[in-house]
């Protein structure tokens, strides 16, 4: 079934592929034969067309695209598919949809040169009650075929010089450029201003815009929003974290390229072209680091004014102020504690103290008892041997003779070997009667004895026997003890004398004292084994027979350093010692070269009048002074903070001090220098 269209034409067109043309007097018209396979009725229906306005400029864009067989609309290119004929009548109702005034608004169908100059790119397409994220590539096309439909140059008749459609083709070309939309975009309608900080009103209503308004540039999202005073602090807390770590995407490089008026599509040469590039992204560069300072400053200021901050340092200093009143009632509580306890501990050591008093006076008591006891038992003893012996003496020695005595040897071992209760025993023995013993002192003393019996020297003696057994017995039982013990002993005396003689200090001769001194300083305080290397250094250096262990060598220079004998080290490092072969210098001599003695880590003393009145704890503080402030402070401050840290000495004592030192050490280098040479 064919259906004809008869379409009136202003002038004669060419027609083409399955067209037919007829002229008519004073009209045109083109004969559109269409195929279809629907039942058309016999009638062929005509629809006339103005020649004028949009539907005719819309019918033209048409026509000419089935004449230059782009467009398969109507059939009459048999060759293109089916699915294409449907796929190009989908677009075809998508461009009918273009014409929603929900989706497109333009503000007027005309526009001029001074209109375009106040419009954005997103108003000259109609796309202005949009925002920049919700224009994507495909409503962009849409919205740019709409404003060619309404700024083309065949329908506004201005030419193809007019500057409105060549700013609409400008908008369209940056805006589908992504780069160039972002750098757009970047700067389209912003106010990069913020707050002073010192703004009055509403914290909230003076700070929120501004952060919504930077939020548009942000990389990560979702932008978390300021909040308001019931904001928990969790929620700000996070908020001014995202903001001091904001990423923006914020791009320059356009309005790098206006400030620099170096347009790239301008340049005469690739090289020209490089070069202007380079230098917009060199100040793209430099102006996004401005703005992430910007947005720091604001962030700065934000949480200076931030009335729920002021709340929470508050709070937080509320606890700090709390949390040490707590330490402080604990620790209250904890001397308390202790000083019950200590008050409990020395109640407890009085109550043994006292009790421990009362057993001592108990003991005292009984050995006091036990020796007015022995004294008078060994008193009347005494008495009745002296009875017995005067007895023997008239006698002639005849009556009784040794027999009818104790000895003075028996006396004695009675006096040194037996106890109160052998005395007493022995005193019975001699009186004849029981022994009796008075402990009161205040009864009058008992009477001298008078007279002895003969028979108890007897048990005078068996008493003595029976003592010297029994320590006989112990003696025999410990002597096999006391052989092994006297062996070790003589063993143990034998090897402690030949250590001793081993161990025999050798006196230093002065070349070991110059070499100990080399060592010294050629292996400061924190070597590995400092003082085994030490020790090798002098045995090697002076080929030595008795070779010097670690321990000489730290003792003698504990010596060195406590005594006179710094000055003779140093003197030989100066070239007094000979150090493996090393001559003294002529005219060298401890006066001459200063006695400023530097051992690893000290400085101590000199000879001289820098050194008087200077003690080694003030030198040392000295010295700490001048390693804690630098020599790159500011000489009057240094030598003022040095100052403070010595003890009775001054800013100016301090820094004559100190130059004194270091003249000394530099005339000691000239020495040594000259010496070895």
């Amino acid at each position: 079934m064919a259906v004809v269209l008869t379409l009136p034409l202003p002038a004669a067109s060419h027609g083409g592929g399955g067209a037919e043309t007829s002229t008519a007097a004073g009209s045109a018209s083109v004969l559109v034969e269409i195929t279809s396979p629907l039942a058309w009725a016999t009638t062929s229906p005509q629809r006339q067309i103005e020649t004028c306005g949009l539907a005719y400029f819309q019918y033209q864009l048409k026509r000419q695209a089935i004449e230059d067989g782009e467009d398969g609309s109507g059939g009459l290119d048999h060759k293109r598919p089916r699915a294409g004929l449907e796929g190009e009548r989908e677009e075809e109702a998508g461009d009918d949809d273009m014409g929603d005034e929900t989706t497109f608004r333009f503000t007027k169908k005309t526009l001029t040169p001074k209109d375009v100059k106040s419009m954005d790119y997103y108003e000259m397409l109609g796309l202005g009650h949009l925002s920049a994220a919700q224009v994507g590539p495909e409503l962009l096309k849409k919205a740019y075929r709409k404003a060619l439909l309404l700024y083309h140059p065949d329908k506004t008749g201005r030419g193809d010089r007019d500057e409105v459609f060549i700013e609409v083709q400008k908008a369209y070309e940056t805006l589908s450029d992504e780069r160039k939309k972002r750098a757009y975009d970047s700067e389209m309608n912003f106010d990069d201003s913020i707050p002073t900080g010192r703004e009055k009103g509403d914290f909230y209503k003076v700070f929120g815009p501004v952060f919504d308004r930077n939020a548009r540039f942000a990389v990560k999202r979702p932008v978390p929003g300021l909040g308001d005073k019931d904001t928990s602090f969790d929620d700000v807390y996070r908020f001014y974290d995202y903001w001091g770590r904001f990423e923006s995407w914020r791009d320059f490089s356009l309005k790098a390229a206006e400030e620099n008026d170096f347009h790239s599509e301008e340049a005469g040469s690739r090289e020209e072209k490089r070069w202007m590039q380079k230098e917009n992204d060199k100040l793209a560069r430099s102006m996004k680091k401005e703005e992430y300072k910007r947005l720091a400053t604001l962030v700065d200021r934000a949480k200076a004014a931030d009335p729920r901050l002021k709340a929470a340092k508050e709070m937080e200093k509320q606890k700090k102020e709390q949390a040490k009143l707590n330490r402080a009632a604990m620790q209250r509580q904890k001397e308390e504690a202790r000083r019950k306890e200590d008050e409990e501990e020395a109640k407890k050591k009085e109550v043994e103290e006292a009790k421990m008093k009362v057993v001592r006076a108990q003991a005292k008591a009984l050995r006091d008892k036990d020796k007015r006891r022995m004294r008078f038992a060994r008193s009347r003893f005494r008495a009745l041997c002296e009875i017995l012996r005067i007895r023997a003496g008239l006698a002639g020695g005849k009556e009784g003779g040794k027999e009818g005595v104790v000895s003075s040897e028996e006396e004695a071992f009675m006096f040194e070997c037996v106890d109160v209760a052998g005395m007493e025993e022995a005193v019975e023995a001699l009186e004849g009667v029981p022994y009796v013993y008075n402990a009161d002192e205040s009864a009058p003393p008992p009477q001298a004895p008078t007279e002895a019996l003969v028979e108890g020297v007897k048990q005078v003696k068996l008493i003595v026997a029976r003592k010297r057994k029994a320590q006989q017995g112990g003696d025999d039982a410990g002597t096999k003890g006391s052989e092994a013990q006297a062996q070790a002993a003589a063993a143990t005396a034998t090897a402690a004398a030949a250590a001793a003689a081993a161990k025999k200090e050798v006196p230093w001769t002065e070349d070991e004292l110059g070499v100990l001194a080399k060592a010294v300083v050629r292996f400061p305080a924190g070597t590995q084994k400092r003082w085994q290397c030490i020790a090798e250094y002098i045995n090697h250096m002076l080929k030595l027979d008795h070779l010097r262990s670690k321990e000489e060598c730290i003792k003698q220079y504990q010596v060195v350093q406590s005594t006179v004998g710094k000055a003779k080290v140093m003197n030989a490092v100066a070239g007094g010692g000979t150090g493996g072969g090393g001559t003294k210098a002529a005219g060298t001599t401890p006066s001459a070269v200063g006695t400023a003695v530097v051992v690893p880590g000290k400085m101590v003393g000199e000879e001289g009048g820098a050194g008087e009145g200077w003690s080694q704890e003030q030198q040392k503080q000295l010295e700490a002074g001048l390693v804690r402030f630098p020599a790159s402070m500011e000489k009057n401050e240094r030598w003022k903070c040095i100052a403070e840290g010595v003890e009775g000495k001054s800013k100016k004592e301090c820094a004559e001090r100190f130059k004194a030192l270091k003249a000394l050490m530099a005339k000691k280098k000239e020495v040594a220098g000259a010496a070895k040479a």
